[in-house]
C-alpha cells in the first residue's frame, strides 16, 4: 500500500512541475525573464550573480525590456553554406513563471554584424510566444541589410530600406481581398546564411513560408520588418493612400 501511495506521490509532483521546467530540474533561477546562451551555461547554473545579469529590465522610454550580453562569451560556429563560410551564435529568452515557462526559439547572431563586443538583446512580452522567435531581436540585426522575397517577386530576394529602428519595403502589386502571398525574410539576395532567414515565426533554413491574406483590395502593400523583436508587419495599401 505505501508503494502505491509513493508512486501517486511521484506522480502527482511530475504533473504540478511539469508546467515549470526550471524547477523541475533543480535550477535556482526565480520567476522572471532571462536570456540564456553559452556565457551562463544556458541558465543550468546555481551562480546568483551570473543568474541576476541575465535577466531583463523594463525600459520606459523603448517600451521593452532588455538585457546585455558580452559577445565573447557566444560561441560563434563556422557554418558551412554551400562554400559560403559564417559565424554564427546563439541565444534564447525564458520567462520563468509560477504557473509555466515560456521558451523562445533559437536566435542567431551573425559575427560580422557585431559593432562592438557587447549585445544588446530586446523583448516584446507581449509579443513571445513558446517555442518561437516572434518578439524578440538585438542591436546586431540593425547592422545587417535584409531582404523581402515571396510569390510577389518570384522569390528573386529584394532589398528593404531601412528606416529607423526597422526595415520596410513596398510592393505594387495588386491583390484582391482574400489573396495570399507567401514569404520571407533572408539576409542576403542569395539566401545566405540560411540560419538567418526569417518566416515571421523562426529563423531557419527549412522553416515554411508565410502566408499573409489581404483584408481589402489593394493596390499594393508595404512589409516592414522590426528585427529588434523579430516581428514582421503588413500594411495594406489602397487607391488614395499616400505612398
Amino acid at each position: 500500500m505505501k508503494k502505491i501511495v509513493l508512486l501517486i506521490l511521484i506522480i502527482s509532483s511530475v504533473f504540478i512541475f511539469s508546467g515549470c521546467l526550471m524547477k523541475l530540474l533543480n535550477l535556482s533561477v526565480p520567476e522572471g525573464i532571462y536570456v540564456g546562451y553559452d556565457g551562463n551555461n544556458w541558465l543550468q547554473t546555481d551562480d546568483k550573480g551570473i543568474i541576476e545579469n541575465s535577466k531583463f529590465v523594463y525600459d520606459d522610454n523603448l517600451k521593452l525590456y532588455k538585457v546585455t550580453i558580452d559577445a565573447s562569451k557566444i560561441n560563434f560556429n563556422e557554418i558551412d553554406n554551400d562554400g559560403s563560410k559564417f559565424y554564427i551564435g546563439y541565444y534564447k529568452v525564458f520567462n520563468v513563471k509560477s504557473d509555466g515557462n515560456i521558451v523562445s526559439d533559437s536566435i542567431p547572431i551573425l559575427k560580422s554584424a557585431l559593432s562592438n563586443n557587447q549585445i544588446t538583446v530586446y523583448l516584446d512580452i507581449d509579443k513571445l510566444v513558446n517555442g518561437k522567435a516572434i518578439g524578440i531581436g538585438d542591436d546586431t540585426k540593425l547592422n545587417m541589410n535584409w531582404y523581402a522575397a515571396g510569390t510577389f517577386n518570384n522569390w528573386s530576394p529584394e532589398l528593404m530600406n531601412k528606416v529607423n529602428n526597422h526595415f520596410e519595403i513596398e510592393i505594387d502589386n495588386a491583390y484582391n481581398k482574400g489573396d495570399n502571398i507567401e514569404y520571407k525574410i533572408p539576409a542576403s539576395n542569395n539566401w545566405k546564411p540560411w540560419q538567418m532567414i526569417f518566416n515571421s515565426e523562426v529563423y531557419s533554413d527549412s522553416s515554411q513560408n508565410q502566408i499573409y491574406t489581404f483584408k481589402n483590395n489593394v493596390t499594393g502593400f508595404k512589409i516592414k520588418f522590426y528585427p529588434l523583436i523579430s516581428y514582421v508587419e503588413i500594411e495594406e495599401l489602397k487607391a488614395g493612400d499616400s505612398q
